[in-house]
C-alpha cells in the first residue's frame, strides 16, 4: 500500500512520532489507511464529533472557521489532533483547495499505539502547549 510507505516516511515530521525508531514508525504506518480528496472537498467539519489523525501525503488544505482561513497545510503537516486527545467536536472545518491525498489513523488505533509507546504522550503534549502558545501570540492585541 502506497498510503502507508508514504506515511512511515512522513511520520517522522510529526512532532510527537519523530522520536520513535523506524521499526515503530512503520508500525504505526500500517494501521493507518489512505485517503484523496478533490479540491474543495471538506476533509473535516466544524462542529462533528472527531474520529482521526490525519496526516497529508500531498496536497494542500485550510484550516477555516467560519469561512476564515486560519492556516494552510501541505505535505507533511498534520491535523485532528485535538479529538483524538479530548473526543470532542471538531474544532474548524479542513478543506482540500487542491487534489489531497492524506494518511489517516483512527482514535482507536492510536489509543493503542499511545498505550504500547507512553514516549508519544509527552510529545504530543509539548507539541500542543507550541500550537497554543503561538495561537495566544497571534490573538494578543498590541500594546502602545
Amino acid at each position: 500500500m502506497a498510503g502507508a510507505s508514504d506515511a512511515a516516511s512522513l511520520i517522522g515530521a510529526v512532532p510527537f512520532f519523530g522520536g520513535l525508531d523506524e521499526k515503530k514508525r512503520n508500525s504505526i504506518a500500517s494501521q493507518g489507511k489512505e485517503l484523496s480528496y478533490k479540491s474543495g472537498d471538506t476533509i473535516v467539519d466544524e462542529g462533528t464529533m472527531g474520529v482521526g489523525f490525519y496526516l497529508i501525503l500531498d496536497g494542500k488544505a485550510e484550516v477555516r472557521k467560519k469561512g476564515k482561513v486560519l492556516a494552510s497545510l501541505q505535505k507533511g503537516q498534520f491535523f485532528g489532533e485535538m479529538s483524538l486527545i479530548d473526543e470532542q467536536p471538531r474544532s474548524a472545518d479542513v478543506v482540500a483547495v487542491a487534489p489531497t491525498r492524506c494518511w489517516a489513523l483512527s482514535s482507536w488505533a492510536f489509543s493503542s499505539i499511545v498505550k504500547t509507546n507512553p514516549e508519544i504522550a509527552m510529545m504530543m503534549l509539548k507539541e500542543m502547549v507550541k500550537r497554543l502558545r503561538a495561537s495566544q501570540t497571534l490573538q494578543t492585541p498590541p500594546t502602545s
